[in-house]
């Protein structure tokens, strides 16, 4: 079954939840010897239908390859069956962040999107948990700077 392609910007229901703070996403770069890389982002924000935000490491593998060769898809499963692939051109617009130097901004300008929805229905997305009252504060503080930068 070929998956359908849904446009060249994110439908409602996959923009609301990348609004809602909740999802985790899997993003795939490729490096600039050809090796693959997924990282799961739990810090992304829909700036809006045809730009997401996602607060990365700066050391991190998928930024150096986002540095490199701007190509990501990005996959989100999410509850209410929400499950598309978002592929797009991504590049570094912060770095550092204002309220983490060890963190940077990445803006992904979304090309195009398919539906993966399949004959199973997706209960639950991937998800974190903080275990320290640090690790809350440190998310609040990147979350905050990515709501500012849409500003």
């Amino acid at each position: 079954m070929m998956s359908k392609i849904l446009g060249e910007s994110l439908p409602a229901e996959a923009f609301e939840m990348l609004r809602s703070k909740v999802p985790t996403v899997v993003v795939a770069t490729v490096s600039s010897d050809g090796m693959p890389n997924t990282t799961p982002v739990h810090l992304t924000y829909a700036k809006n239908p045809e730009t997401i935000l996602m607060g990365m490491a700066l050391r991190h593998r998928g930024t150096s390859n986002i540095k490199d060769n701007g190509n990501v898809m990005l996959c989100m499963c999410e509850k209410g069956d929400v499950n598309v692939s978002i592929k797009g051109k991504a590049k570094v617009i912060r770095e550092p962040m204002l309220c983490n130097k060890a963190m940077c901004i990445v803006q992904v300008d979304v090309e195009s999107v398919k539906d993966d929805s399949t004959h199973s229905e997706t209960t639950t997305g991937i998800r974190y948990r903080c275990v320290s009252e640090r690790g809350e504060r440190f998310i609040q503080k990147i979350f905050e700077e990515l709501e500012e930068y849409v500003l």
